[in-house]
């Protein structure tokens, strides 16, 4: 079988920042939560103290009258969600009140009130504004930690008195998700920049299909004479329903080899309608030409600046610059009627950065098979950028990374990248113990992580797919149905590496399944088997044939599975895209020079044959390998915590002063022994470890 070598990976506000905004990392500290009523929450958070302080505005100023925020997981009340009581009593005074939710519309008050008054104000405007703080971590298993994970935030506002100590509320249907202690760039420069801006954008009929991957060649509309720098890009969409059916979009730079024109070589795909990026018998595109990203959105990212200590360079090699822009359009309802104008908008400047950066992707391989047992609440899956390939990519100072975004789809629930180093594991480059596909956003680190040669980067997720309404398997793949373990890494140096990651060995998967060969289909975007031990499964599909063998599997058997993926020896790949490109140049313009009917071998995985086939392998047997090191102490984040302890009914009363009648009620409502806690995630040991830093 011939080997697919695919160089880009599905992983990947409509408005456009209007002023530069670059500048040192703070904090986004300000959401308006809801704009009718002028809710808005505004937040600071003190390192040394480890508090956080909550600043709660309303237009409201009339007492009495209070604020409920929910602090949730999915944007929904749940038992054992934080609930903040604040408002003013039928006195004027303020009050703050910490609350635990018994049930989606009923709280009552947490035994233990970690959040303090601070202090209130009546605003100019005629409303009012509430202060208040907590410890980021308050050793209370009643109490979210605020961390790297994701908190929906949900909320409900009255006129009022000051409700009693268990009540009903209705938190609303809306919530806004926010990671509490992520900085952003939001200070502007010290220095104009001479901000200009670019789009690159395309109007295109959805086909009728779930998936489709749609690639287009743009050049950019004006003439660069010296290098500039890209500082920041923002997705742009002319409707709403382009923002509800793209699922990613990605722009790669495209470059010509030395001694070769632009222009020549991309100029003629410029008004070209465009073809299905990757699998494709009849590309026409130079994928191998086209491979450095300097943009990567997915769902309801937003614009972003970068930090200004990094650009991605354009205008270094010609003054005619070319891009492929890639979009993966999802359409579950199989609509014909799609017809949507996307694209994204740049935003450069000819004042350099100190640094030219560039974005790595990092992970488990797209096309390497692995699958998931259906109906399985949690499964984990690795890949890896392994030792060999940091050695080979990173120059001897390393690499800082200044920014992140993780990437899986739908079964996906937490993500988290490991870094190792001679033994030893580092603190995570990021974490999100509630990753949600519905808000992906670049993550701007507030100290830059260094990443050495001959360290080592673990992508690692957690899925569950009893959502699944067909009760099927889940296994690698482009669709948002499918499944991916990626993370884009940003970072502070421009890398002829698009990508660094592993697979689990397809021959292990093929012989676990009787699979004997399986190519893939451009429509239904999955694998269809030719040949396989039982001629029934010939014709069927890999999630078909999955799902079929792994329907009724006793949990031992799905945790056989899942640690054989997690924990066999991995192939590694991390190919030099600017060589390949460069090489696949040079053997063309020989072959040229050969007697006709002589063929000079071309390198695999240096050409345009990696987009022309459809038979799937695995890039072979390498010396470059990589696998978990699961021998290596597990890095836990630091806590002040003791240890977790099995809760009891003798540890206090959940309702402070609520009287045992209530207090009996309390616990019927959690089932006796069983108090509210933090999002109950599973943590294996051998795998996510166990600490409060784990909790959100």
């Amino acid at each position: 079988m011939k080997l697919i070598n695919l160089f880009a990976f599905c992983v990947t506000t409509n408005v456009w920042l209007a002023a530069a905004q670059t500048g040192p990392l703070t904090f986004r500290n300000s959401e308006v939560l809801d704009r009718n009523t002028g809710l808005i929450l505004d937040w600071e958070w003190d390192t040394s103290a480890q508090t956080i302080l909550f600043t709660i505005s309303t237009r409201s100023n009339e007492s009495p009258y209070f604020v409920a925020l929910g602090l949730t997981k999915k944007g929904m009340l749940q038992t054992g969600d934080d609930v903040i009581l604040i408002g003013r009593g039928n006195d004027g005074n303020p009050y703050v009140v910490d609350m635990v939710a018994l049930n989606s519309n009923t709280v009552v008050e947490d035994r233990n009130q970690n959040w303090q008054y601070i202090g209130s104000e009546t605003l100019n405007s005629g409303g009012s504004r509430i202060t208040i703080q907590r410890r980021l971590e308050t050793c209370d298993e009643q109490d979210y930690i605020f961390n790297s994970d994701l908190i929906h935030v949900i909320w409900n506002q009255a006129q009022g008195p000051r409700p009693p100590q268990q009540f009903n509320v209705n938190l609303g249907n809306q919530s806004t998700p926010i990671y509490f202690l992520d900085p952003v760039i939001k200070n502007p420069p010290s220095q104009p920049e001479n901000l200009q801006n670019f789009r690159l954008s395309r109007t295109y009929q959805v086909p009728a299909q779930h998936t489709s991957y749609w690639c287009t060649i743009h050049k950019l509309n004006a003439t660069l004479r010296s290098k500039h720098h890209i500082v920041g890009f923002a997705p742009y969409f002319a409707t709403d329903l382009g923002r509800q059916h793209v699922h990613h979009q990605i722009v790669y730079r495209c470059f010509a080899p030395l001694g070769t024109d632009p222009q020549t070589l991309f100029e003629p795909f410029v008004n070209h309608p465009g073809e299905e990026c990757y699998i494709h018998r009849e590309a026409q595109f130079p994928y191998n030409l086209c491979r450095e990203p300097v943009h990567e959105w997915a769902v309801q990212g937003r614009p972003e600046r970068f930090p200004n200590t990094v650009g991605f360079a354009i205008g270094d090699r010609s003054p005619f610059e070319y891009f492929i822009y890639e979009t993966h359009y999802n359409n579950p309802e199989v609509r014909s009627d799609l017809v949507l104008e996307t694209g994204v908008d740049f935003q450069y400047t000819s004042q350099l950065r100190p640094n030219e950066g560039g974005i790595l992707l990092a992970g488990y391989g797209v096309l390497g098979q692995w699958a998931m047992p259906p109906l399985t609440t949690e499964f984990d899956v690795a890949g890896h950028c392994s030792p060999i390939c940091t050695t080979r990519m990173f120059p001897p100072e390393g690499v800082e990374v200044v920014g992140i975004r993780l990437h899986a789809h739908l079964s996906s629930r937490r993500l988290r990248v490991k870094h190792f180093r001679f033994g030893t594991e580092l603190p995570f480059i990021q974490n999100d113990n509630n990753y949600d596909f519905n808000y992906q956003q670049w993550r701007w680190l507030y100290n830059p992580v260094k990443v050495l040669p001959g360290d080592q980067i673990t992508v690692q997720c957690g899925f569950d797919n009893t959502w699944k309404n067909d009760s099927s398997s889940t296994v690698s793949g482009y669709s948002t149905r499918d499944e991916m373990c990626v993370s884009w890494l940003l970072i502070n140096k421009r890398l002829p590496h698009a990508w660094c990651m592993s697979e689990y060995p397809t021959e292990n998967t093929l012989a676990r399944f009787g699979i004997q060969n399986m190519t893939w289909d451009l429509e239904l975007h999955d694998r269809v088997i030719h040949s396989a031990t039982d001629p029934q499964n010939v014709g069927l599909t890999f999630t078909q044939l999955t799902t079929n063998v792994m329907r009724n599997w006793t949990p031992e058997q799905k945790l056989e599975l899942e640690n054989d993926q997690l924990y066999t020896e991995q192939y590694a790949f991390c190919p030099n895209y600017i060589s390949a490109g460069r090489i696949h140049n040079y053997l063309s313009l020989i072959q040229q020079e050969l007697p006709e009917g002589v063929e000079f071998p071309l390198l695999e995985g240096v050409g345009n044959e990696g987009v022309s086939d459809t038979t799937l392998t695995t890039p072979g047997r390498t010396s470059r390998r990589a696998r978990y090191p699961r021998e290596i102490p597990q890095y836990i984040p630091p806590t002040s915590c003791p240890a977790p302890v099995a809760p009891n009914v003798d540890r206090g009363n959940i309702g402070g002063n609520v009287d045992d009648g209530q207090m009996t009620q309390n616990m019927n409502n959690f089932g006796e022994g069983n108090w509210p806690r933090r999002f109950p995630f599973k943590r294996k040991d051998s795998v996510w470890g166990w600490g409060a830093g784990d909790q959100i």
